[in-house]
């Protein structure tokens, strides 16, 4: 699951980022800001398909200490000489969710639908932390926070692999 073409969340739009320069360091940097360890390859082009709207990032070079994509040197957002068939993609080596909505960088892929009783964290700093969604009958909803303690916020954390 931690693996697809990689998406970048600007001024509020998902946008793809462009293959010129991408290498195994830019990856990590990836996987890591979505908790899923580390990159083990990266795919050939349309691997995962191509992505549609902006190409937000080019000519990325992360430096390999970087918490997130965003902080690495880049032409700048939206400045780009790239076609869709030139999207990124990662496959890091730690399975964790689909899609992280809530989060500022989203991996699409060939990910199962959510099913009753999947769970995600949204509005959060990192992959980790946020506001408690939950699957049921094909809709997200919220979790009252009722009698909500400590080990039903534990059950979360490693339902989602946080520890």
């Amino acid at each position: 699951r931690c693996q697809g073409r990689v998406e970048i969340l600007y001024n509020g739009s998902w946008g793809t980022v462009c293959d010129d320069d991408w290498d195994i360091v830019d990856a990590n940097v990836v996987c890591r800001q979505l908790g899923c360890g580390h990159a083990i390859t990266l795919p050939a082009a349309m691997t995962f398909g191509q992505g549609s709207g902006p190409i937000f990032l080019d000519n990325v070079d992360c430096k390999g200490w970087e918490a997130a994509l965003s902080e690495c040197w880049s032409h700048g957002w939206g400045i780009h000489n790239c076609y869709h068939y030139e999207d990124v993609a990662v496959v890091c080596n730690v399975a964790s969710l689909c899609h992280m909505q809530g989060h500022h960088i989203l991996l699409t892929s060939c990910c199962h639908p959510p099913g009753d009783g999947s769970i995600r964290l949204v509005s959060g700093p990192d992959t980790c932390q946020g506001r408690v969604e939950i699957f049921y009958r094909g809709n997200w909803g919220t979790v009252c926070d009722d009698d909500w303690g400590l080990s039903d916020a534990s059950v979360v954390c490693k339902q989602l692999g946080c520890g």
